[in-house]
Parts: C-alpha cells; sequence; structure tokens
C-alpha cells in the first residue's frame, strides 16, 4: 500500500535531466499528501505531428476511467496491485496504453508492533526523488453542478481538469522487498530515470508492459530506499508543517 506522500521536492527541476518538453504542474511543497490530491506525472504523448512529446502534468490521486458513473470512484483506486492490474477492469484500459512515472520526494509508511502501536517512517532516496510507477487516465467533466457526488470539488481551479477532462493517476504497488517489508508488507513499484522511456511508453501494449512490470519488480534494489521513523503528527492530513519529515531519533535504514 502507498498511501501517503512527502512532495517537498520540486519535479519541475527535472526538465532538463528527464528532456520534459512541457509543464503543465505548478510546485508548491506540502508535506502530507493524501489519496484526493494533485500530483506530478510525467508522460509521453504524440504529438499531432506523431511525434511524441514528453510532459510533466497535473493528476488527481485516485483513477477515475472514462467510462467512471462517479468521480469518487478513485477515492477507492489510488493504488494498483502489480498482480492484478492487468486485468482487473479499473486499470487493464490505462496499464495497456496510459502509463505514468510519478515524481515524489518520499512517502510514509506505519510499522505496526505487537501491541498494535504503529510507527510512522519516512521512506526516500539518498538524493534526489524517487519515481513510482503510475498509471493515469481522462475523464469527460459533466457540467457544473450535474455531479452532486464530486466530493474533490472539481471546477475552473482545479489543477487536475484540463479543458474539461479529469486527469487522474494511481500509484502500482508490490509486495516489500528487503528492509521495506519490516515496516508494511506492500511497496510502491519504484523506478529509475532511466526506467522511465520503456515504462511511459505509449506504444508498448499491454504485454510488453507486463514483461516490463516484472522486471521492475524483480530487479528493484530496496537500498536504494532509506528510512527512518518520523512524528506521528504525520497521521492527520491536516498537519503540513515540514517538521513532519524530520526524524525523531538517529536511527536510518537502507
Amino acid at each position: 500500500m502507498c498511501g501517503r506522500l512527502n512532495m517537498h521536492l520540486d519535479p519541475t527541476d527535472l526538465v532538463d535531466e528527464l528532456d520534459i518538453d512541457t509543464v503543465g504542474y505548478r510546485f508548491a511543497p506540502r508535506y502530507n499528501v493524501p489519496p484526493g490530491a494533485v500530483l506530478p506525472i510525467i508522460i509521453d504523448r504524440p504529438a499531432e505531428s506523431g511525434e511524441l512529446v514528453r510532459r510533466l502534468e497535473s493528476a488527481r490521486w485516485g483513477l477515475v476511467p472514462g467510462w467512471a458513473k462517479e468521480e469518487k470512484i478513485g477515492f477507492r483506486a489510488f493504488n494498483a496491485r502489480s498482480e492484478t492490474v492487468e486485468s482487473k477492469p479499473m486499470f487493464r484500459s490505462a496499464f495497456a496504453r496510459q502509463r505514468c512515472a510519478v515524481p515524489v520526494g518520499g512517502y510514509y509508511e506505519w510499522q505496526t508492533d505487537a501491541s498494535g502501536t504503529k510507527t510512522p517512517w519516512l521512506m526516500q532516496a539518498a538524493d534526489g526523488p524517487l519515481f513510482m510507477a503510475g498509471l493515469f487516465e481522462f475523464r469527460k467533466q459533466v457540467s457544473a453542478g450535474a455531479e452532486a457526488d464530486a466530493t474533490a470539488g472539481p471546477g475552473p481551479s482545479d489543477p487536475a481538469v484540463q479543458d474539461g477532462w479529469l486527469v487522474s493517476t494511481t500509484i502500482i504497488t508490490a509486495p516489500a522487498a528487503g528492509h521495506l517489508a519490516e515496516v508494511h508488507d506492500r511497496m510502491p513499484v519504484m523506478i529509475t530515470a532511466t526506467d522511465i522511456n520503456a515504462w511511459a511508453d505509449p506504444t508498448a501494449g499491454k504485454d510488453e508492459a507486463q514483461e516490463l512490470l516484472r522486471t521492475l519488480v524483480d530487479g528493484f534494489d530496496p537500498n536504494r530506499v532509506e528510512r527512518y521513523r518520523v512524528d506521528r503528527a504525520v497521521g492527520n492530513v491536516r498537519n503540513q508543517s515540514a517538521d513532519l519529515m524530520a526524524p525523531v531519533d538517529e536511527m536510518r535504514v537502507h
């Protein structure tokens, strides 16, 4: 599971490194990001000329397929399991043609001890962002006031809505590996910057994506990620202080 992110790093700093052509994401540091919030996604989309254009866009966290009757369906689709992502109706279309990378500063996970006490940890790369394997979708917005269940409040000021289309995303998860399994039994599928070309390639179909996903999961090195304990205040999404990512002791694991 991956249900809380740290977005303290500016993904627009990656424009040159990742050859990003257009930027549609406006950065503001956030230290406690839950599902339903807006995330940056890196996608490759064909231009009218047919040439692929790499874009950094805004997307709502929680996948909403184009066929969905209600946008609130996204609140239970913020993660997709790697074991079933290619076959579940919620995800299979996006898996076959609309894959993305989600750059984040880190993610939080809670470790539960024998007494039931939960301790939050921050997982992050030693330097720079983590890139998570994700999917994205488009859904046409209904006319104003017609969708009473749209609890996330889409509208003209919603950065995840572009030209009347909601852009949404989900993060793929896999069984946790190495020291990460000591905290939780699931982890996001994490990729490298060099993996983005193949993962985000819209010309690669389902079979190629399945093989690549297996390679990414099996080849993941958990030592790329370090973790340390943080304050329990991160459990409340209303808390947004930079202090949330401060270690509470000197213990670091990687």
